[in-house]
Order: structure tokens, then sequence, then C-alpha cells
């Protein structure tokens, strides 16, 4: 009988162990949707980025076409505003080129952190 007792008790604290466990893994799987979530939306920001910057060049190249025919033309003041608006527009594409290697670099660590929790989720 009293064999029985111990491997009762024996039984008793593996099923806790086993529901302490499936709960974790339940938290870890929620968790991981989120991670995964998250980096879904680091790429549509940097697609929309990039979206941006093609847009942004295509504003320079008709900005540096504006600025070459006002000097051909002998055009000062209009040179001189649309040299400005160069330079702004440029500002903004070197902006969004940086916002772009700091989005691309927090998708590898997101990327670096799943792929950990997966590995640590299976032991």
């Amino acid at each position: 009988m009293r064999h029985w007792s111990c491997l009762a008790q024996l039984a008793l604290a593996a099923g806790l162990t086993v529901a302490g466990a499936g709960t974790a893994s339940a938290a870890d799987r929620w968790d991981t949707y989120h991670d995964r979530q998250d980096l879904r939306e680091d790429y549509r920001d940097v697609n929309r980025d990039y979206a941006r910057v093609d847009h942004l060049r295509a504003d320079i190249a008709r900005d540096r076409a504006r600025l070459d025919e006002d000097i051909r033309c002998g055009r000062q003041q209009a040179a001189a505003r649309d040299a400005r608006d160069l330079a702004r527009a440029q500002r903004v594409l070197d902006a969004q080129l940086r916002d772009i290697r700091h989005d691309r670099a927090d998708i590898r660590g997101d990327r670096r952190d799943l792929r950990t929790d997966y590995r640590t989720s299976w032991r």
C-alpha cells in the first residue's frame, strides 16, 4: 500500500509539472504569434519606405532636370529655388534610407529572437 501511495504522489507531481509546462508553452506560442505579427509589420513598413524612396528619387530627377533647364536658360532665381528644393529632397531621401537601414536591422534582430524562441521552446 505504501508503494501505491508513493506512486500516486509521483504521478500527481508529474501531472502538475506537465500542466505547468503546458501553460508556459501556450504563453510562449502567444508571444511567438505577436513576435511574428511585429515582424510582418516591420516588413510592411520597409516596403512602404522603399515606395517612398522611389517617389523621392523621381522627384529628385525632376528637380535636377528643372535646375539644369533654369541654368541653361539663365534664370538665376529659379535655379536657386530649384537648388533649395533639390537639397531638401536629397536630405529627406537620406533620412528615409537611414530609416530603412534601422528597420532592416530591427528585422534582423526580431528574426534572430524568433529563431531563439523556437529553439528554447522545444527544450
